[in-house]
């Protein structure tokens, strides 16, 4: 007895478990609805490559964003899950960002908006979607973003893949559509030559396809590289539904804190030292600071420093930042001396930023307004906003501070987007110029601004300064040359322009057909005498001739001879002045030139 109970317990022992009908269950699964999803997401990556790749960020990227965005949002909302008010206003704000393509052609301008509006959009994206882990008042959602839309896609590509190969092989409707499409084919080459032999319109429609077909089928293809791109996200954030958690960031810090007091305690006595050295501008007692011989000037205050003290307030976000966390913790908060040097240097930083603006005022006063001087007086403010929200963050930690600076900053470029960048530089700079504020203007940079300052240069063209309007001239003559080729026809060089946009819908820009018909309005405004003249600066400035600036004269070479054209004050126009041998320097009557 005690034998077969030995052998049974053996038996037990040595028995395989069995693991045959044990299968792991996909970890994303997919529907019928998700395939019609891909041949929507297919059109709109068609729409994406057509309107955008082959006819640029203008009306183009506008319509296609909007089309993403619904397509996006329509595939992945989902009223069990809860979004909040922040999510909703960065989907706002990224429709309204790409609204400025449509409207203004700043590269720029349209560069920096282009990563605003995508960062916009994966944020609410994410939101919608259930897949920012942490609380969004902290910065450790921007690293769930980046996560869910640059890892996230691509580590789960394989499971996707996998989970619409399961989906189609189920789906014996779907098998059957393209079976059904396929045949049609051939009855289509039958059909379509018989219908455009019926029917004049449709047998231009046809011509007008197979003409472009090439074009189409290129555009098809790259589609077929965007499709999966948004596939792959889109269903990734879709499978990531109720899997993220709202994690509490419980950040322990690495360094003691008497090191990072110590070390923010240097930064400070530094920064004291400076404020004490800036006493020699108001006080003779301190005069002895300043070098031998320095001249104090408005011009020389706003030229010196200012990268310096731009950089200096970037540094310092950085060094707070990081001070803050990975200091340790003492019971879970801040110790209160690094909370009290932190404010400190960000007060100061605060000094800095407003002197450093109060440069850039004078600067902007003093030489005139520029793209870059403008977007860098936004970005002060911008940092301005991060400061002050920073400092309260430090005292009142329970507070987020990711949500407001992300809604105000990004409010404040998309609002600036709006105002006409280039169109606002140009009209302060010429009006300044006109009214004596500045010295000279710039004309080969206002040229280099987007078409928005072209409606400015008619007013610069009428300059009582030669060289400006020559200059101008020269310009609007160069825009209406490129825009139609037949308006400086010698033949009908004093007849009116009739305005025609060529421009197709997708390429439409508003400030773009403003600069054309502006151009346009000005030369139909002139007299016969004035656009025979401006034709005349058109070949001078694009023929035979070369202009000396140094001497204000156009020169023409033929043959061994020199021919000069000098500026009339009374013609207000340039005329022939004389001509000379270019190697013995007499003119034809033998007289010195």
């Amino acid at each position: 007895m005690e034998q077969d109970n030995n052998l049974q317990q053996n038996q037990l022992y040595y028995q395989p478990y069995n693991t045959v009908n044990r299968k792991k269950e996909p970890e994303i699964k997919l529907a019928k609805r998700d395939l019609i999803f891909a041949l929507i997401f297919f059109a709109v990556s068609f729409i994406i490559v057509d309107f955008v790749f082959f006819h640029g960020f203008n009306l183009g990227f506008t319509i296609a964003f909007f089309v993403l965005f619904t397509a996006t949002t329509v595939y992945l909302f989902d009223v069990n899950t809860k979004v909040s008010a922040f999510s909703y206003i960065c989907g706002a704000m990224s429709l309204a960002g790409a609204v400025t393509f449509s409207i203004y052609n700043d590269f720029l301008v349209n560069s920096i908006m282009l990563f605003l509006v995508c960062s916009l959009f994966g944020i609410y994206i994410c939101s919608i979607s259930a897949c920012i882990a942490h609380n969004q008042g902290s910065f450790r959602m921007l690293g769930d973003v980046l996560k869910e839309t640059f890892v996230s896609p691509f580590s789960n590509g394989a499971d996707i893949t996998g989970a619409y190969s399961r989906v189609m092989s189920k789906n014996k409707v779907s098998r059957n559509v393209i079976i059904g499409i396929a045949l049609s084919l051939p009855v289509l080459f039958v059909i379509i030559p018989l219908l455009a032999g019926s029917d004049a319109a449709f047998e231009n429609l046809v011509k007008i396809v197979l003409k472009n077909i090439g074009k189409y089928l290129l555009e098809a293809i790259l589609a077929l590289i965007v499709t999966p791109l948004i596939i792959l996200y889109a269903v990734s954030k879709k499978c990531g539904k109720n899997k993220k958690k709202n994690v509490k960031s419980k950040s322990r810090g690495v360094i003691q804190s008497p090191v990072t007091v110590s070390f923010l305690s240097v930064i400070s006595a530094t920064y004291v030292i400076y404020l004490f050295s800036q006493l020699a501008y108001f006080f003779s007692a301190f005069s002895g600071i300043l070098p031998e011989g320095y001249s104090y000037s408005a011009s020389v205050y706003a030229r010196r420093g200012f990268f310096e003290m731009f950089a200096i307030c970037v540094i310092n976000m950085v060094i707070i930042a990081l001070a803050n966390i990975l200091t340790k913790r003492v019971k879970g908060k801040i110790p209160i001396a690094v909370k009290a040097i932190s404010a400190f240097i960000l007060l100061f930083t605060v000094l800095i930023l407003v002197t450093a603006m109060a440069k850039m005022k004078l600067n902007i006063e003093i030489f005139g307004l520029s793209k870059n001087r403008l977007l860098v007086s936004v970005f002060m403010i911008m940092i301005f906003v991060i400061i002050v929200f920073y400092i309260i963050h430090i005292f009142l930690p329970k507070i987020g501070y990711m949500q407001p600076i992300i809604v105000i900053c990004s409010a404040m470029f998309i609002a600036l987007s709006f105002s006409d960048i280039d169109g606002k530089i140009a009209r302060y700079n010429i009006d300044a110029y006109m009214n004596g504020k500045i010295d000279s203007i710039d004309i080969e940079y206002i040229n280099s601004l987007s078409d928005s300052s072209l409606v400015y240069m008619p007013d610069l063209a009428e300059s009582k300064d030669h060289k400006v309007a020559r200059q101008a001239r020269m310009i609007i003559n160069e825009n209406l040359t490129e825009n139609d080729s037949e308006i400086f026809n010698p033949e009908k060089k004093t007849e009116k322009i009739t305005y025609k946009s060529n421009h197709d819908f997708r390429s439409y820009n508003f400030s773009k057909i403003k600069g054309e018909k502006a151009l346009v309005e000005y030369y139909n405004s002139l007299s016969d005498d004035g656009r025979e003249k401006l034709f005349n600066q058109y070949n001078f400035d694009n023929g035979v001739f070369y202009y000396d600036e140094e001497k204000d004269i156009y020169e023409s070479y033929s043959g061994d001879y020199c021919t000069e054209y000098a500026y009339d004050e009374k013609k207000d126009d340039y005329v022939f002045s004389h001509r000379y041998n270019i190697y013995d320097g007499y003119d034809e009557s033998g007289e010195p030139a």
